[in-house]
């Protein structure tokens, strides 16, 4: 008797060994809402590579371009919440809602935050014949002139064009929009030609520019200087309060995944971020490293889909 019952038990614990599936068992599929070479593709290749190495399993990047991101997003929602479909995330997943009410997913509802992976602050830069050498002289010069300067932007809708609109209203001035396709490089290189005066790019995109005399820096949209331009005032010493804005990246997966995938996931990505390889190439992208907990993620996504929706509201923007 002693003896079967030792066999049952055997029995049962191997079945429970056999099924309990340690994650992950097969390759992930992390999907990203813009082409590669983008700013969201190199951060979803940087990590997924090191996931793949540390996981032992291929975390293979899925870029699906469209619609403002949304395609990506839409897959992302309905796939199973299995943790075998991931999405990175920026800034315009939480912008988008506010511009086109048919999307066809919930980001507050239909998603589970993994991680902010990074973020990388903006800079106001404007042509260097402008007669504005800070922020104040700039900010006179368009209160003086209302309606007469422009700024570019990658697009209507566009993280730059909301950074753009939300200065405005800080700053109380009445500057121009300038959409331009084909991203933010058509945007800085019509600023750079002095076809337009101003733009709100990342740091790390406009450096070259700045170093180059072809654009001159004037605030720093983050709370604190950057390690990159240690010479530029942000907005609030500048006095200009209020445009702490950023341009982050972060992970997601459909809704209902499970906690231990999660965190599991989580736990994982902020391994990743500690390589000194990938804190070195984050670094050079002008990033700051983030790794926040899937509760503090969740509340940024939260935070910012308000904040956004506010700003499109107030400034009448529109793209349907």
């Amino acid at each position: 008797m002693r003896n079967a019952m030792l066999f049952v038990l055997t029995l049962l614990g191997a079945s429970l060994c056999f099924g309990a599936e340690v994650y992950p068992s097969k390759a992930v599929r992390v999907v990203v809402p813009s082409g590669p070479g983008s700013g969201s593709d190199i951060v979803t290749r940087l990590i997924s590579l090191q996931l793949s190495e540390q996981l032992g399993k291929s975390f293979v990047v899925d870029n699906r371009t469209g619609a403002s991101g949304t395609i990506a997003s839409a897959i992302a929602a309905k796939s199973a919440p299995d943790g075998y479909t991931l999405l990175l995330v920026d800034t315009r997943w939480t912008i988008a809602p506010g511009l086109n009410k048919s999307v066809q997913y919930d980001v507050a509802k239909d998603f589970a935050a993994i991680t902010q992976v990074a973020s990388n602050s903006t800079v106001l830069v404007v042509h260097p014949s402008l007669k504005a050498n800070t922020l104040k002289e700039f900010i006179a010069l368009a209160q003086a002139n209302p309606g007469k300067l422009n700024y570019a932007s990658s697009g209507t809708g566009s993280a730059i064009h909301l950074a753009s609109e939300l200065f405005k209203a800080a700053a109380k001035v009445n500057i121009t929009h300038i959409p331009y396709g084909g991203g933010s490089t058509a945007a800085l290189v019509g600023v750079a030609g002095g076809q337009v005066q101003m733009t709100i790019p990342t740091i790390a995109s406009v450096l070259p520019y700045v170093k180059n005399g072809l654009m001159r820096a004037l605030a720093v949209t983050g709370d604190k200087r950057s390690s990159s331009m240690p010479d530029v005032p942000s907005f609030g010493e500048a006095g200009v309060p209020g445009m702490a804005d950023y341009v982050w990246y972060g992970f997601v997966g459909p809704a209902g995944m499970p906690n231990q995938v999660v965190n599991k996931l989580h736990a994982e990505v902020i391994k990743a971020l500690a390589v000194a390889s990938v804190k070195e190439r984050f670094i050079a992208l002008g990033s700051e490293l983030v790794g926040s907990s899937p509760e503090e993620f969740s509340m940024l996504i939260r935070s910012e889909l308000r904040r956004w929706a506010e700003v499109i509201k107030s400034a009448g923007i529109t793209t349907e």
